[in-house]
């Protein structure tokens, strides 16, 4: 079993993604956020929870929790010796949770180069960085053609893990 922050959300899809590329079926216990599902399995009553770095790092260290697979490209740098589930043979079983800086459309393009200075110059502050290593979050920055293509396969992914999920009946 594994807990999650609810039903669709991003602990909820991690998971059906790994279900759907390792063929199995796993009980899903949604909670009502991410607190209560990282509280779930800290207390013993689910198995398994997908969640960020930042988040279940302490409880790792503290030997609350042992990590088991990281869903992105590459290995948590924080956690080298956790490999990653492509390494494992599932390539299926992969999610990223990530923020973007989004524009209306038809906003003039000299707007949209000044938005995306500010941005590059934001990534690339030593503060900023130094921030982002403290929450164990990794910074990719990407823009224009690049961050296109990143979202556009990303949301086809998560489109066909909610299609394979399914409708999701809520108490």
């Amino acid at each position: 079993s594994y807990s999650s922050s609810g039903v669709y959300g991003t602990l909820h899809m991690a998971m059906a993604l790994l279900e759907h590329g390792a063929n199995v079926k796993l009980r899903h216990v949604p909670y009502s956020g991410a607190g209560p599902a990282l509280t779930a399995i800290l207390g013993g009553h689910v198995d398994a929870l997908a969640s960020g770095p930042a988040v279940v790092l302490p409880h790792i260290k503290a030997g609350k929790l042992r990590a088991l697979a990281g869903w992105g490209d590459k290995r948590v740098a924080a956690l080298p010796e956790v490999p990653t589930f492509k390494e494992l043979g599932y390539p299926d079983a992969e999610f990223y949770i990530w923020a973007g800086v989004f524009a209306p459309r038809g906003t003039p393009e000299p707007v949209l180069a000044r938005l995306r200075e500010a941005m590059r110059q934001v990534v690339g502050d030593s503060e900023f960085k130094g921030a982002m290593e403290k929450l164990e979050t990794p910074i990719a920055f990407k823009q224009g053609d690049e961050f296109q293509r990143f979202f556009d396969t990303d949301a086809r992914r998560l489109a066909a893990g909610v299609q394979r999920v399914g409708r999701v009946e809520t108490k």
